[in-house]
């Protein structure tokens, strides 16, 4: 059995999101740097799939044994492409030498502490060549607290005929921690009935200067500040924050 983690992934994010629009934008935004490409937190590996199959060489990993023993079932046919168990925050791949490395919307928050973060920051920097780019997508904390009351989920693109999968969820963000924490349940109907398991997660925002701090402690240089996929600038009006590291 997948724990809710992997099940939620198994279920949601295969079936949940067309995000071809989103895989061409790293396409895009790795072959100014080269082929060879690093995915950390990958989940089951779906996006690294997709640049794979563009011509790069990828490597995805993920802490979690169910997830990619989910995505090698899945994508273990595609060229080029490395799906592997291990921990960014202790990390020893044989590779060194990466031209691009990407973690996307709130993966790093997924990370509970500030301590984590820099481990994660400088495995990275252990397996980039010099000059190679470490691209970071971020929430930043708001400094009031706020909660959501349950809402219904359905998928934008549904991929499966023979089941019908959404979800219910609430949420809260607490100020003082900068925690956010994110309560669901996801359903699964199909000709058997209805099946439900519950999914809880918890972010963990940071203050961007202790994310500045944590980057020039790896090694890396911040190149551009974004606040969106269009590459606009970073303005202290935006709560994403996207940010391009290059190696020194």
């Amino acid at each position: 059995m997948l724990e809710s983690y992997a099940k939620h992934a198994a279920v949601w994010d295969w079936d949940g999101y067309d995000n071809t629009s989103e895989y061409e934008y790293w396409c895009q935004y790795a072959k100014r740097y080269g082929k060879k490409v690093l995915i950390p937190m990958c989940a089951l590996g779906q996006a690294g799939a997709y640049i794979a199959q563009k011509g790069f060489y990828v490597t995805a990993f993920d802490i979690t044994k169910e997830m990619i023993d989910e995505g090698n079932k899945r994508f273990g046919s595609v060229d080029n492409l490395s799906l592997q168990v291990a921990d960014i925050c202790n990390l020893h791949l044989d590779e060194k030498s990466f031209d691009f490395c990407l973690i996307a919307t709130q993966d790093l928050h997924l990370l509970s502490n500030i301590e984590m973060v820099r481990k994660a920051f400088e495995s990275i920097a252990a397996h980039l060549r010099k000059g190679g780019c470490f691209s970071l997508e971020l929430i930043l904390p708001s400094s009031e607290s706020y909660e959501y009351p349950t809402q219904t989920f359905y998928p934008r693109v549904p991929n499966y005929t023979d089941k019908k999968v959404w979800k219910e969820g609430k949420g809260r963000y607490d100020a003082l921690t900068k925690k956010h924490y994110i309560d669901q349940v996801v359903y699964i109907k199909d000709e058997k009935g209805i099946q439900s398991f519950p999914y809880s997660v918890v972010l963990q925002y940071f203050e961007q200067a202790d994310i500045r701090f944590a980057l020039k402690d790896a090694g890396f240089m911040i190149a551009a500040e974004y606040c969106n996929r269009n590459r606009d600038t970073w303005t202290s009006e935006s709560q994403e924050w996207i940010v391009e590291a290059i190696k020194n």
